[in-house]
């Protein structure tokens, strides 16, 4: 789930006091909302926040920061991030407020309201901050970086969610802003951003940082990559060639689907020590013209851009759905009274699927790492609720029992897409896909036309198949598992032998580690190795010794306290390249023994998906037109 403050120009100044002057401000009140945010002038890691807005016409009214916010599924609450807020008339009279609960105050004698001001913390150190994504969140350093996803910081009033703003932030000098947000005018210690609406201002998240960017045109589309890199080693000119290769990828497979006419990459990098503040959490959050995105700075630049291209390119893909292809309940968000769609199998589960397809569309990865990137969501899909109705759990996604199976909509999700792929390729004798399906429906919608969340199943399956209904009717809507095996056969798969690639050298498998967690004759827990990889077998490890330590680092004792602890001695091989020198303790018998090795590309041989040899021509005709037309 990967993020502003008021001094007033001179010129803004003298404006408003001219206008807390006139004997009736209300005549001369603009129609949006000002919006005054003060990044030069930071308190305890605090900012402070004030909003002007139109005239109001009731005696009192409520003003609301996001319990929840599109694209991360679950409440947030950010209000507990705001503190000490004021309300004002014109001539600078308190007006009273009251707190009707986390994210929301209602405004008393609201026809004389003049401003609010408030004092906003970031969430990557503010009260329970841990608790949101970071790629969601906000980052204040004073002087050096401020990552403002400003459904945090900015809130909206009653009955004025589509009421247009004007964001003016007062910056420090050294730092530059980097966002899709409409601009109005810009200065070394001053912005000012225009927004259609509520939604338009929290979908466009701003990185302030020192210059490190580059931008390109493909064809109709401005693309930007900003960097925020701690210790400036990461330079956004090194990704570049990589991240045009990947978007000029991904707008031949959309084809006419796609026409957004920007999109900025905002990267965010961390210190590991500080991403373990939220569990090691790393990824990207969507936008409609662009993306947030957190990593580690300690990644290898072969691991940054591989990781770039993957998770940017999931969230490229959202400009398809929901930017294009969206419900009601998505284009009138709720913010704290969310109403959720039902599609989540879509906007989460057809992005997923694409961002793996167009690559081995494209030619940019081969067919084995595109059947075993399949293998990897079919064996993650296993650990949640296999028969739980997709749709039900959307609908119900930020309660239990559906929050915790939500991450299944980036594994069985894709899945669903795929088997949904594969029944329109075969029944349209390979000429139709899922991709024509959404292709079509962003014709008939688009941004500002949402469809109706009953009617979207019906309205694809009259467009394909049958077949396509039934399996929505059993595996989308229903309970029943899906049997992939089915669908594997359709193109000429089987599940057989294969050497799979590992994240790290710490797995034996697409998915497990090579140790675990055992105890000894006394009763205390050690890890033990149960497997191999190339890496550490080629070392000397094997099968039965107790691993101690990683790379000098030896492992605490091993209980639930010290998870903390564990991670740090992990989590450096994540950011390995194929080249690093490293070594792993370990005890066999009464002996300790310290092994050398290297990197390398760690893999194993493990039961995977691979084409089946007696497959007959339709089948291997299928799998061609699935996979490359």
């Amino acid at each position: 789930m990967k993020k502003s403050s008021l001094i007033l120009s001179l010129g803004f100044s003298i404006v408003f006091l001219g206008c807390a002057a006139l004997k009736n401000n209300t005549l001369s009140r603009p129609a949006y909302v000002q919006a005054k945010v003060d990044l030069a002038a930071v308190n305890e890691d605090k900012v402070q926040v004030s909003l002007f807005p139109p005239t109001i016409t009731t005696d009192e009214i409520n003003f609301y920061i996001p319990q929840i916010v599109p694209g991360t599924y679950e409440y947030s609450n950010f209000g507990r991030f705001i503190e000490n807020i004021k309300a004002f008339d014109a001539k600078g009279n308190q007006l009273e407020v009251t707190a009707l609960d986390e994210n929301s105050w209602k405004i008393l004698e609201a026809r004389k309201l003049d401003k609010i001001t408030y004092w906003t913390q970031d969430t990557f150190d503010g009260p329970e901050g841990n608790e949101i994504y970071p790629m969601g969140g906000t980052n204040f350093q004073e002087g050096e970086t401020f990552l403002l996803n400003l459904h945090s910081m900015i809130g909206y009033f009653e009955g004025m969610k589509n009421t247009a703003y004007r964001l003016s932030i007062r910056s420090p000098k050294n730092l530059e802003a980097f966002t899709s947000l409409p601009s109005i005018s810009k200065s070394d210690t001053l912005d000012v951003f225009s927004a259609k609406r509520y939604f338009h201002i929290i979908d466009n998240p701003i990185l302030y940082s020192k210059p490190n960017a580059v931008s390109f045109d493909l064809d109709n589309i401005k693309v930007g990559l900003a960097i925020y890199s701690p210790t400036g080693v990461h330079k956004a000119e090194s990704y570049k060639e990589a991240i045009e290769e990947m978007m000029i990828a991904q707008k031949k497979f959309l084809g006419e689907a796609n026409n957004t006419p920007s999109y900025d990459i905002l990267l965010h990098l961390m210190d590991m020590d500080d991403l373990q503040y939220f569990g090691g959490m790393m990824g990207a959050l969507e936008h409609h013209t662009s993306t947030t995105v957190v990593f580690v700075e300690q990644m290898q630049a072969q691991e940054l851009t591989q990781s770039l291209v993957d998770v940017v390119s999931h969230e490229f893909f959202h400009t398809l759905t929901p930017l294009n292809i969206h419900s009601e309940e998505i284009h009138n968000f709720e913010y704290n009274r969310p109403l959720m769609s039902k599609h989540l199998w879509m906007y989460e589960g057809t992005t997923e699927y694409f961002a793996n397809l167009f690559q081995i569309n494209q030619g940019l990865i081969d067919e084995q790492n595109f059947y075993n990137r399949i293998l990897e969501k079919l064996n993650y899909s296993r650990r949640y609720d296999d028969s739980m109705s997709f749709t039900e759990m959307s609908a119900g996604i930020v309660e239990e029992p559906y929050q915790s199976n939500y991450a299944n909509v980036y594994q069985k999700g894709a899945l669903i897409n795929m088997c949904l792929d594969l029944i329109i390729r075969e029944q349209s004798g390979g000429e139709k896909g899922i991709l024509w399906v959404m292709q079509n429906l962003a014709k008939r919608y688009g941004t500002d036309k949402p469809f109706k969340d009953p009617e979207l199943i019906d309205e694809i399956v009259a467009m394909t198949y049958p077949e396509v209904g039934v399996f929505f009717k059993n595996h989308v809507e229903g309970t029943t598992p899906i049997n992939y095996l089915d669908y594997f056969k359709k193109v000429g798969l089987m599940m057989g032998e294969t050497e799979v690639p590992l994240p790290s050298i710490l797995f034996k498998d697409n998915q497990s580690p090579f140790f675990s967690p055992q105890p000894n004759k006394n009763g205390v827990v050690q890890y033990v190795v149960n497997g191999l990889n190339t890496t550490i077998e080629k070392m000397g490890v094997k099968e039965g010794d107790v691993f101690l330590g990683l790379d000098g680092k030896m492992l605490p004792e091993i209980k639930q306290e010290n998870g903390d602890q564990i991670n740090a001695v992990f989590s450096p091989s994540f950011m390995w390249d194929d080249k690093t020198e490293f070594s792993i303790t370990v005890q066999r018998g009464e002996e300790v023994l310290t092994l050398s090795g290297v990197t390398g590309s760690p893999s194993a041989k493990t039961i995977g998906v691979v084409e089946d040899p007696a497959a007959d021509a339709k089948a291997k005709a299928l799998r061609k037109a699935w996979m490359k037309n």
